[in-house]
């Protein structure tokens, strides 16, 4: 599902070959790492980050995550170890994200990791 996502997002220029690319990589490095077993678990979260991404690009700017759903994160037993594999994940990328654009991929990482 995710491999067929990707793909109508670059067909469409929604995403470029950059971004496209740098996803593919993310969902191998999850694999590797065991943070997902299969790609469509990671579906959300790849989703978000070839969107993020593309948004890093255009400047386009987000709102920060809610003030109670990320003390709920920060407080989470998983949110040190979403933080090591989300500085991995990032240093990967073509472009950098900002910090209220990251606190999304803390949340989808926690959750991932509490599944």
């Amino acid at each position: 599902m995710i491999q067929e996502k990707l793909t109508i997002l670059k067909e469409n220029n929604v995403i470029n070959d950059l971004v496209y690319d740098y996803a593919q990589e993310v969902l191998e490095f999850m694999k590797v790492q065991n943070i997902i077993s299969n790609e469509d678990e990671a579906d959300t979260f790849i989703t978000h980050l070839a969107m993020a991404t593309a948004r890093q690009y255009t400047e386009e700017a987000v709102d920060s995550v809610d003030k109670m759903i990320s003390e709920q994160i920060t407080a989470d037993e998983k949110y040190d170890e979403a933080l090591k594999y989300w500085k991995k994940i990032a240093a990967l990328a073509p472009i950098s994200f900002r910090e209220n654009e990251a606190e999304y991929f803390h949340l989808h990482l926690v959750t991932l990791l509490n599944n």
